[in-house]
């Protein structure tokens, strides 16, 4: 996890630095869940290109959310990938302490919502196959993102979080801040690829209506600089 008490200092001390061109990708988790409505809207009025990476208990146990997850199929502007079946039901070690396990509820996953790219996030990790560059957060999970990436996924992790409460969704850092994180992270070069910044959020941050959201504000800042262009997990990296 990315703390971002250092995304203002990356900033305050890149700001000066002459930027190029930077390719943001808004990576939302965990959906279909409450607020993947809203999300589907906003993408839909704003135009924006996201990724989606999708958990498949929540689609098959909830009729409503199987409605949400209709809506991201029939959105031009989502693209739909991995995010496992179960969610390791929040159990993570062991959900990673047995790899063949951890393997086969993601391959059912990608059957089961018939998704079309052989991209994954692992559920609670941030770890990265790709291009033949790896990196782990932890020990727990390499082994299972070893043996996808041997299976031809590109496993991906994120650059900054966007936290919020688990109570009830609502985003922790303000949209200035995330904001300031992604310009600053954007400047350093120090993403898993340079000039390519993945930002990681979840569905149910945004149960606002579109005109309130605070991710509806946080693509209008970035809009307004035309250095960045925001992309899909699909063309990681630019």
């Amino acid at each position: 996890m990315v703390f971002l008490t250092s995304f203002t200092t990356l900033y305050s001390q890149e700001k000066t630095t002459s930027q190029g061109k930077c390719y943001v990708y808004l990576t939302f988790d965990d959906g279909p869940l409450n607020g993947s409505e809203n999300i589907n809207d906003i993408v839909l009025q704003e135009k924006i290109k996201i990724s989606v990476f999708m958990v498949g208990m929540h689609v098959i146990k909830n009729r409503q959310m199987d409605t949400y997850a209709k809506y991201y199929d029939q959105n031009p502007y989502i693209d739909e990938y991995n995010h496992s079946y179960t969610h390791a039901n929040n159990h993570y070690e062991a959900f990673y302490n047995d790899p063949a396990q951890s393997v086969k509820d993601i391959l059912y996953n990608q059957t089961l919502l018939k998704l079309p790219y052989k991209i994954v996030r692992l559920p609670g990790r941030n770890m990265w196959r790709m291009d033949g560059r790896s990196k782990n957060d932890g020990t727990s999970g390499i082994q299972t993102a070893d043996q996808l990436a041997k299976l031809g996924y590109k496993v991906v992790g994120w650059d900054v979080e966007w936290q919020h409460q688990p109570a009830d969704g609502t985003p922790i850092q303000s949209v200035e801040t995330m904001y300031n994180a992604v310009k600053g992270w954007c400047a350093s070069g120090k993403t898993f690829t340079k000039n390519n910044v993945v930002l990681l959020i979840h569905d149910e941050m945004f149960q606002k209506s579109w005109e309130e959201s605070e991710l509806k504000q946080l693509i209008d800042l970035l809009r307004t600089d035309q250095n960045y262009t925001f992309e899909q997990m699909r063309f990681y990296p630019q």
